[in-house]
C-alpha cells in the first residue's frame, strides 16, 4: 500500500501547512508501518536548497517523491489545459491514495484533501492575486472530486459550508496539534543561554510572524504605547519572517517612541523559538483571521500565557486558556497586557489552563484520526 501526501512549495516551507505535512507523514509512517508513505512535490528551480529542505530526517520511515516540473508549467497543463499530469504520474508509481492540497483534474486514485482556511473568501482584501486564482480555479472546483474533505477547525468547516455551499457531511474536522516533546517548559540554564544569545530584555511580550496585513503588529504597538509608566521597560520581541509590513511597523514604532523596545529576530531555529516562548511574559497573537493558529498551542505547551483574538478559529483553538481581544483594539490589547504583566494569579491560571489545552491536542491525535479516514476511504 502506498499513500502519497502533497507538500505545496509556497513560501519558505516553514509555515503551518509545512508543519502539518511533516508531522502527519512522520507519525503516520510510524503508526502504520505496513504502508509506504511518500511526501510528493514538484519543483524545478533552486533544486539543491529545496531537496535539502524536503529530505526526510535521519531514521524517518517516509520517503520523498519529487517531479522536476516548473510550477508555472504544472498550473497551465493541469488546471488550465486539463491534462492529468499529477494523477498520471502518481498512478504510474503505484499510489493507492493521494492526500492533496491542490486537487488534480482527474481522479485515478482515491483523493483526500485538507482545507486549512478560506482566507481568500473571508478576506479578499488581504489576499494576493495568485492566491485568489489558486482557491478559485484549483481548490474550490476540486472539492467535488475528493472522497473526503478534512478541515483543521470547525471555523474553516463553517466557512466551507456557508461560503462555498459544501455539504457538511462531506467535511471532517481534524484539529492540528502540538509536539509536547519539543514545545515544553525548559530549564533555567537553557533559557539563560538563549536570552544572552539574542540579547532579550528582562521582560518582554512576544509575537510570531509573518507580519502581514491580517496580523498587523501596529495594533499591538499601539497597545504597548498605552501601558502605564511602571511597565515602560517591557519589550516586544517579534520572531519570524518580517512580512510585507516591516517598514510600516518600524515607522510607527519610531513615531510612538518605541523603537528601543521593539526587537526583530527574523527566522529563529525551533529550539531557540521554544526558549523564547519560555522567556516571554506572554504571546501576543492578535490576528485578524486564522484557520487554526499553531503558535497559540506552541506557546501554551511551553507554559506561556496567551493573548489572542476573537477572529477566525482562534477562540476554538484557545478554548478557555487565553485572554481574548478584538485584534484591532489597542485598548483591549493593552488591558490584556496589563493583566498578564501585573497579575501573578492571572499568569499562573493561564499557564495551567494552557498546558492542559495543549496536552489535549497532540499531533498524535491528528495522525490517528487522519489514518482512520484513509482506512475508511480504502475500505480497510
Amino acid at each position: 500500500m502506498r499513500i502519497v501526501i502533497e507538500e505545496p512549495l509556497h513560501g519558505s516551507g516553514r509555515g503551518g501547512v509545512a508543519v502539518y505535512n511533516r508531522r502527519l507523514i512522520t507519525l503516520l509512517s510510524e503508526m502504520d508501518p505496513e504502508t509506504e508513505y511518500l511526501l510528493f512535490t514538484y519543483y524545478f528551480g533552486g533544486h539543491p536548497d529545496v531537496a535539502a529542505r524536503l529530505a526526510p530526517p535521519p531514521g524517518a520511515r517516509w520517503k520523498r517523491l519529487h517531479a522536476r516540473w516548473p510550477e508555472r508549467v504544472v498550473r497551465k497543463a493541469e488546471w488550465g489545459w486539463k491534462v492529468p499530469l499529477v494523477e498520471s504520474y502518481l498512478a504510474a508509481r503505484g499510489a493507492d491514495l493521494y492526500h492533496c492540497h491542490r486537487v488534480p483534474v482527474t481522479k485515478r486514485v482515491p483523493l483526500v484533501t485538507t482545507v486549512h482556511d478560506l482566507f481568500t473568501e473571508v478576506h479578499p482584501e488581504w489576499s494576493s492575486g495568485w492566491m485568489k486564482e489558486l482557491f478559485g480555479e484549483v481548490v474550490r472546483p476540486g472539492l467535488g472530486r475528493v472522497e473526503r474533505i478534512l478541515s483543521i477547525s470547525e471555523g474553516t468547516k463553517k466557512d466551507l459550508v456557508e461560503r462555498w455551499g459544501v455539504a457538511p457531511e462531506r467535511i471532517q474536522v481534524i484539529h492540528e496539534g502540538v509536539d509536547g516533546g519539543v514545545f515544553k517548559p525548559l530549564p533555567k540554564e537553557t533559557l539563560a543561554h538563549v536570552r544572552a544569545q539574542y540579547r532579550l530584555p528582562e521582560r518582554f511580550l512576544m509575537m510570531v510572524g509573518p507580519f502581514d496585513p491580517w496580523c498587523d503588529p501596529r495594533w499591538t504597538l499601539e497597545a504597548l504605547a498605552r501601558l502605564p509608566s511602571h511597565l515602560g521597560t517591557v519589550g516586544l520581541v517579534m520572531a519570524g519572517p518580517r512580512g510585507s509590513l516591516y517598514e510600516d511597523v518600524q515607522r510607527r514604532a519610531a513615531e510612538l517612541g518605541l523603537s528601543r523596545r521593539v526587537q526583530w529576530l527574523g527566522y529563529v531555529p525551533q529550539a531557540d523559538l521554544v526558549a523564547a516562548y519560555n522567556l516571554a511574559q506572554a504571546l501576543m497573537f492578535a490576528s485578524g483571521y486564522e484557520g487554526f493558529g499553531l503558535p497559540v498551542l506552541e506557546a501554551m505547551s511551553c507554559g506561556t500565557p496567551v493573548v489572542t483574538s476573537r477572529s477566525g478559529a482562534l477562540p476554538e483553538v484557545a478554548g478557555e486558556a487565553a485572554l481574548l481581544c478584538d485584534y484591532d483594539s489597542p485598548e483591549q490589547l493593552a488591558a490584556a497586557m496589563v493583566q498578564v504583566l501585573d497579575d501573578g494569579a492571572v499568569r499562573a491560571d493561564l499557564r495551567e489552563k494552557g498546558l492542559r489545552r495543549a496536552a489535549a491536542l497532540p499531533w498524535e491525535k491528528t495522525a490517528r484520526e487522519t489514518l482512520a479516514v484513509y482506512r475508511s476511504v480504502l475500505g480497510r
